[in-house]
Formats: structure tokens, C-alpha cells, sequence
């Protein structure tokens, strides 16, 4: 009942912070996650069931209401696991079923969890300051060489954390919910009717409008999203689920069978309109896998297996040539020449990657400083800007380490990384396992669906070394649900041919291994944290001058340049005479009637309060100057901080300006002597 309560109450913050709460889009998302709720605490395979047809078709929800990247804000599909976790949780609440975590793949697991929960704790607490010990709260200080803030760097922090856990959430769903193949006869269903739904949409984005749903970036590019996050993120999810339907069309009977058929057709003729060259080559290892596997579990002749090799390689051929030409100008067939253009020009391979080697260089970097701790979960698109300064590369995007491996190495360390090695490893021996076990426990057709599930996971993991996709939770949860159809997929997906496995719970020396790497991991990135990492010790390094509660600067009427602040702003001053003038403008529509107040504190590096300065009353608009006397503060560079009495919303007098303004900040200088 509690640890209920306690994520109801932060799913509610959560959902708050980071969910726009603009109406129309409010109207169409919160029927969605109602039903997800309602329908997971009563039954949880309809939940399950609603939220894999849902999860892949509402990532796009936000761009119909213009809320794009540049408007931060909590992805669709994350919301909605939540609201699924959610209704778990009530479910559990009433049934009080036992979950099961004795399989072995739980141990590796649970250590990377909570590695990346001591990271997210860290991480938090550098981007915030230090706040509740050292600073006096959470001030949006300037974190890297891009002058992004510190809230910004809280929610990369957070929403990296997520990628990984609820990932991991939804394979625990899965592991306790689907008993059965009937089930799993289910899922395939429910995805393939989802997937009608957005290739049928993407059709429409081709021949209709590309902007529809899109990203103006990726129309600009020519290259659509259907209902995901972005091109890269469809044709992920195409490389997966095309050997899934391949499988599926051995499978099904009669009419699902042409179904599967049709959507395996369909997805061929759209997956180069997502441009993505990487998917390209993943969608033909998974095929491939495909065949080797159906070939290893033939038993057919040698010669006859030679004769399906040859002509599925040759109908894969034909197929990619299909796929790549089947648009003439589609912007994968463009790509796919412009990549042998560079190639037979001999031009440097950083330009065929598009600026990958730059992305792993800095990663390099951060592994090299911090090989134990990493940067922190999150902290790598925060820290890059800094490190590829610190190379002399010229700065283009923020992006992903544009590879699982090298990201997770460089945000969590070796520890990390040889956490999820010993992780996926685990995945991998439930697949052999499984495998095995179809020997004695599957027909030759639902071979085929462990075949296309395996193929699928295979492309996935091709993706993964050429795009991270921690920010696509579509394909992380695509990911996850496939492993967990192989965790279950078998009669018993712990047994081998002839023998029961049993699982021991785990050793002392298992314990005590994973105490000390938590124990190493967390001090050496809170030492770091607290060091090198820290806001001030980046502010020293790269000059940043720090402040906070600003907007963007403006001019006046008069052409003077200010910038206009919150209730709460402050301020770092480079010293360079004792009476310091700082101009002060206020604004609010009331102020003869109702008089501002501004108080001027000093403070520390950490903006913590020291002294009242200066107390002044606002009470007419303009500009005043504003004297202080800076013989007590200290030489160098000095902190101040304004605090106001109250500001105002011009929305609330129909002027189309959302900010809430107090007081406004002319630049300061100091009075020298004649």
C-alpha cells in the first residue's frame, strides 16, 4: 500500500513538471493513460495487451499540438509505461500475487539498477548544486560551454535514468504476466494491428504531407517518422519487427498469414523514406539471422539448405533493391549514394559516420578521466560541449554517443559497462536456453516466431552500435518486450533438453562483489562530483560567468541592453572598483499603488546568502541606478543575489508574453576616479 502511494504521488509530480499541460493535447492524452490505468488494474493482460498496440502510435502525440523538442517535455511512450506501472501496482495491491525474480538474468539486472540509481542521486545533486547541503537551492546555473542550464541537465539526468529502468520494468511485466502462447498469440496480434495503423500513416505522410506529425528538422531532411519519435526510431522498430512478421507469416493460419505478408510488403516499400542508413544494414542482418537460424533448425538436406540459402540471399538482394529504389527520390536511396560518393573520393571517415568519430573521441575522453564512475547517467549530451572544447572540435549538435556501448562506458563507467556486458551475456544463454528447449517443447510454426523474435533482438543490437536510442522509448521498450517473449516464449525458458535448471538465490560472494562495486562506483563519482565535475570547478575551467532567473537579453526604446528577471535572479560580477552601479528598471502595471521591493544580498559561489546590501522601493516605471559599495565583498569575482517582492503576467493582460516578470537588469559598471 504505501510504496503505492509513494508512486502515485510521483507519477503525479512527474506528470506536472514535465507533461505539457496544454488542453486540446490534455484531452486526447489523459482518456489514453485513464484506460491504460483502469483497464491494467482490473485485468493486466488487456493492460498489457492496450499498451503494446498503444506505446508505438502516440510518440508523435505532441508535434500535432506544436509542442516539439525546443518545448522540454516528458516523451508520450515514457507517460504511458508509467500509467501501465501504475495499474500494476494497484492490481498487485488487491491480488497480492508473489512476484518471481528467480531467474538469473534478475542478478545483473538489479546490480545495473542500482548503479543507475546511486548515478541518478549523484548526478542530481552536482546539477543542483548540492543542494540541500551547500547551496541555498536549485539555481539554473550554467553547466557546460553551450550555456545550457542546470534544469536542463536534471531532466537529461532524469530521463536517461528512465530509458534504462522502465525498460527494465516492462521485462518484469512481462516475465510475471505472460504465461501462456495463447498470450503471446496476443501480443503479435496487437502489434501487428499497431503496426497497420502507423505504416498506413506513413503513407499518408508521403503522399499527403511530411509535416504532419513531423519534426520541422526531419521535413526539412525529407525523411518521415510515422508515429515515433523520429526517422531513426521507425526504422528501428521496422528492422525488428519485419523477421517478426516473417516468423508470424509461417505461424498464423489463412488470413493472418496474408495479413503478415501484406504488412511485411508494405513496411519494405516505407522503410526508405526514413533515410536511416544504419537501419538499412540492420534490417539485413536480421534477415539474415532469419535465415541461418531457420536453416540450423531445417532438417532438410544439405543440398536442399543450399538451394533455400541461395534463393532467400537472392531474394534479399532483389528485396534491398526493391527497398532502396522503390521511391526514387526517397532520402535512403540519396544517402546510400552520397555514402559511395565519399567513399570512392577517399574522403576521411568522419565525414561518411557524420561526425561519429568526434562523438567518440569525446566519450573517450570521459572514460579516460573517469574510468571507474564514468560522468554520470544522463550527463553525457550535458558534458560534450565541454569535452569537445577541450579537443579543438568544432562544435555542431548535442547528440548521443551514437553508440549503447560507448554511452553506457562513458556515463557509468567499466563498472557499468561490465554490468550490462554481464547482462546481455544473460540474455544471450536464455536464448540458447530457450532455443534448446524448443527442441522438445515447440511445433516447427512456433519455431518460427522464437526465429523472428531472436532475428529481431539481432537487429536491435545492430542498431545499438550506430545510435544509442536512450531517448527513444519506443524502441527501448521494443526491445525489452522481445526479450521478454524469449524469456517465455518456450514452454519453460529455463529448462534444457532432458534436465531442469534450478536457480539458486544468490551467494554470499555475489553480495558482498556487488556492495563494493556500488561502494567504489558512488564514492569515486561523488569525489569527481564534488571535484573536477563540479559547476564551479567547469565555471573556473571554462570561464562561464554564472547567474541565474534571467531571460534573454532585450533592448530598450533607448537602445540600452538589459535583461529581464524572475522574483528570485543573481548575478557574478567581476570586481574592478568599490562603487558598483547595477540599473533597475520594473515594470508592473500596479507599482504606484503597489510599491516593489528589491533586496540585494551577497552570497558565495554556491549563491548561498551572506549580507543584505541594499533594500530599495520601486515605485514609478524607468530606469534608476542603483549604488552599492563593494569595499567588504571580496577581490575578484563576487556573487549577488536580487530578491523582489512580487512579479507579474502580462498573459493576464491579454499581451501574448507567458513569462512572469519582476524586475529588469541594465548591465553594471563601476564609478572610477577622475
Amino acid at each position: 500500500m504505501f510504496s503505492t502511494l509513494v508512486y502515485l504521488a510521483a507519477f503525479c509530480f512527474f506528470y506536472y513538471k514535465y507533461v505539457p499541460l496544454a488542453r486540446s493535447f490534455q484531452i486526447v492524452l489523459i482518456p489514453i493513460l485513464a484506460l491504460t490505468i483502469v483497464t491494467t488494474a482490473l485485468n493486466v493482460e488487456w493492460g498489457l495487451v492496450f499498451f503494446i498496440f498503444s506505446f508505438p502510435l502516440i510518440n508523435n502525440l505532441p508535434y500535432f499540438f506544436r509542442i516539439y523538442l525546443d518545448t522540454p517535455h516528458a516523451p508520450t511512450a515514457l507517460v504511458l509505461f508509467l500509467a501501465l506501472f501504475l495499474g500494476w501496482l494497484v492490481h498487485h495491491l488487491l491480488d497480492e500475487n508473489e512476484l518471481s525474480f528467480n531467474r538469473p538474468v534478475f542478478r545483473p539486472l538489479g546490480l545495473f539498477s542500482l548503479v543507475l540509481l546511486v548515478s541518478l542521486v549523484i548526478t542530481f545533486l552536482r546539477y543542483a548544486n548540492f543542494f540541500p547541503f551547500i547551496s541555498d537551492r536549485v539555481y539554473e546555473l550554467t553547466v557546460n560551454a553551450r550555456g545550457v542550464r542546470a534544469g536542463g541537465a536534471l531532466m537529461s539526468n532524469l530521463f536517461s535514468f528512465l530509458s534504462y529502468v522502465t525498460g527494465f520494468g516492462l521485462f518484469l511485466v512481462i516475465i510475471n504476466q505472460v504465461k501462456s502462447r495463447e498470450f503471446i498469440k496476443k501480443i503479435l496480434v496487437a502489434l501487428s494491428f499497431s503496426a497497420l495503423i502507423y505504416l498506413s500513416f506513413a503513407l499518408v505522410q508521403r503522399f499527403h504531407s511530411l509535416s504532419l506529425g513531423n519534426l520541422p528538422l526531419w521535413v526539412s531532411l525529407g525523411q518521415l517518422n510515422s508515429t515515433f519519435k523520429d526517422p531513426n526510431s521507425f526504422a528501428a522498430i521496422l528492422t525488428a519487427f519485419i523477421p517478426v512478421l516473417l516468423g508470424m507469416a509461417f505461424f498464423f493460419q489463412a488470413k493472418l498469414r496474408f495479413f503478415s505478408v501484406g504488412l511485411i510488403i508494405l513496411s519494405l516499400l516505407v522503410f526508405p523514406l526514413t533515410g536511416s542508413r544504419s537501419g538499412f544494414l540492420a534490417l539485413g542482418i536480421s534477415l539474415l539471422s532469419f535465415l541461418i537460424l531457420f536453416l540450423i533448425s531445417s532438417e532438410m538436406k544439405l543440398r536442399k539448405k543450399v538451394t533455400v540459402a541461395s534463393s532467400f540471399l537472392l531474394i534479399l538482394i532483389l528485396l534491398s533493391g526493391v527497398v532502396v529504389f522503390s521511391f526514387k527520390d526517397s532520402i535512403l536511396s540519396k544517402r546510400l549514394g552520397w555514402s559511395l560518393d565519399v567513399l570512392s573520393a577517399e574522403t576521411s571517415w568522419n565525414q561518411l559516420f557524420k561526425g561519429r568519430f568526434e562523438l567518440w573521441k569525446a566519450a573517450m575522453l570521459m572514460i579516460k578521466q573517469y574510468p571507474l564512475s564514468g560522468v554520470g547517467v544522463g550527463a553525457y549530451v550535458i558534458e560534450l560541449p565541454n569535452y569537445l572544447k577541450l579537443l579543438g572540435l568544432g562544435f555542431r549538435f548535442i547528440d548521443s554517443a551514437e553508440n549503447y556501448f560507448v554511452q553506457v562506458a562513458a556515463e557509468l563507467g567499466f563498472i557499468g559497462l561490465i554490468i550490462a556486458f554481464w547482462l546481455f551475456y544473460e540474455v544471450i544463454k536464455q536464448i540458447k536456453r530457450s532455443w534448446k528447449a524448443g527442441d522438445d517443447n515447440l511445433t516447427p510454426k512456433n519455431r518460427f516466431i522464437l526465429i523472428g523474435v531472436i532475428s529481431g533482438i539481432t537487429g536491435i543490437f545492430t542498431n545499438f552500435l550506430f545510435h544509442t536510442y536512450i531517448g527513444s522509448y519506443e524502441v527501448q521498450y521494443f526491445f525489452w518486450l522481445l526479450i521478454g517473449l524469449v524469456f517465455v516464449g518456450s514452454k519453460d525458458g529455463t529448462q534444457e533438453v532432458g534436465k531442469t535448471e534450478t536457480h539458486k538465490k544468490p551467494g554470499l560472494a555475489f553480495k558482498i562483489a556487488g556492495i563494493v562495486s556500488i561502494v567504489v562506483f558512488g564514492a569515486s563519482l561523488l569525489w569527481n562530483s564534488a571535484h573536477s565535475l563540479s559547476i564551479n570547478s567547469r565555471t573556473e575551467r571554462f570561464g562561464w560567468r554564472q547567474d541565474f532567473g534571467f531571460y534573454q537579453e532585450e533592448k530598450d526604446d533607448r537602445g540600452r541592453f538589459f535583461r529581464w528577471a524572475k522574483k528570485s535572479c543573481g548575478i557574478t560580477i567581476e570586481k574592478t572598483g568599490t562603487e558598483l552601479v547595477i540599473p533597475i528598471i520594473a515594470s508592473h502595471p500596479d507599482i504606484e499603488n503597489k510599491p516593489v521591493e528589491v533586496k540585494i544580498y551577497s552570497a558565495d559561489k554556491y549563491f548561498r546568502k551572506q549580507k543584505l546590501l541594499r533594500k530599495i522601493t520601486l515605485n514609478r516605471r524607468g530606469w534608476i541606478d542603483v549604488e552599492l559599495s563593494t569595499s567588504g565583498l571580496s577581490a575578484g569575482k563576487f556573487q549577488l543575489i536580487f530578491e523582489t517582492s512580487r512579479a507579474w503576467l502580462p498573459l493576464k493582460l491579454g499581451v501574448p508574453d507567458p513569462r512572469r516578470l519582476a524586475i529588469g537588469l541594465g548591465d553594471e559598471w563601476f564609478k572610477h576616479p577622475d
